[in-house]
């Protein structure tokens, strides 16, 4: 009898190892969006299927759901949110739920950069929040931007989180952490990362078919603007509205509690800089805060 019962955990260690390798190595890549010179896939493990989309369509988002499964298990989402803009201009969000209890790697790729030039929105390091006030803010700007032509992809980082409800009440978002370095190979940007289970992951994309500054210097000056002003800079961009570093409370269990804040979310930063320096980019940020104030 003994001899059977470690026979039998033999043989479910040997299956889960099975699982497990083929969850966290065998891929696939499947597209999602097709449009205007980008293309977004995601790729998963191979035993992780997609659903067919379950689509809306709200004012300017349309907005595409898939469940994931494995071995017939729903184990969380993925959701992609194209928003139009109505100066041409498209802010693309994506997001991903671990809903289950087994942790997998994804990557969430953009394509066609092949004879793209980079400009990278983090040449040196940001400066700090007030730490005695806000705690450690470990996010910086977004990634960059891709120029092919007179078109441009600004690409933002990613951001993986979980729900957390502090001592007075409030939820929040704890990030676990920023990814901000990607891998370019063969025209392909891959944003890969872990995601543990009961956390998500979230990251955008803005889209134009024009500049999304009328200079470089006008985007240079941005840029260090940004870097030395972290309560201006959007980073953490989502489709009910930009997350941001919130101030520390006497709960000991974060400090890195981010969340969305009305007066942050009006952009007020890219109203002002659109007035003396205008710039697609600042007007992008103003309409897409008009839509999140909706």
């Amino acid at each position: 009898m003994f001899r059977k019962i470690i026979i039998l955990m033999g043989v479910v260690f040997f299956m889960s190892l099975i699982v497990f390798t083929a969850v966290m190595f065998l891929k696939n890549e499947v597209e999602i969006h097709s449009e205007n010179n980008v293309s977004v896939t995601i790729e998963k493990p191979t035993f992780i299927t997609l659903s067919e989309p379950e689509v809306t369509e709200s004012g300017t988002d349309l907005t595409q759901v898939y469940q994931m499964t494995l071995l017939g298990l729903n184990v969380g989402t993925y959701t992609l949110v194209d928003r139009s803009l109505n100066n041409g201009s498209s802010i693309i969000f994506e997001e991903i739920k671990n809903t289950g209890w087994v942790p997998y790697t994804v990557s969430m790729n953009v394509n066609n950069l092949e004879d793209a030039d980079f400009k990278s929105w983090n040449p040196k390091s940001t400066t700090r929040l007030d730490e005695t006030i806000y705690g450690p803010d470990p996010t910086s700007n977004p990634y960059g931007v891709f120029t092919n032509g007179s078109s441009e992809i600004l690409i933002g980082n990613v951001y993986v989180s979980r729900r957390l409800q502090l001592g007075n009440g409030d939820w929040v978002q704890e990030l676990r952490h920023e990814i901000a370095e990607f891998t370019v190979e063969e025209g392909k940007l891959s944003k890969n990362l872990w995601l543990p289970p009961q956390h998500s992951s979230q990251t955008w994309l803005m889209a134009a078919q024009e500049p999304l500054f009328e200079t470089d210097e006008a985007e240079d000056e941005w840029i260090e603007f940004s870097l030395e002003n972290r309560l201006s800079q959007l980073n953490w961009l989502t489709p009910e509205g930009p997350y941001v570093k919130l101030e520390l409370t006497d709960d000991p269990r974060t400090e890195l509690a981010y969340g969305n804040l009305p007066k942050r979310t009006a952009d007020l930063t890219s109203l002002e800089w659109n007035e003396t320096a205008p710039s697609l980019f600042f007007e992008s940020m103003i309409l897409n805060a008009e839509i999140n104030q909706q």
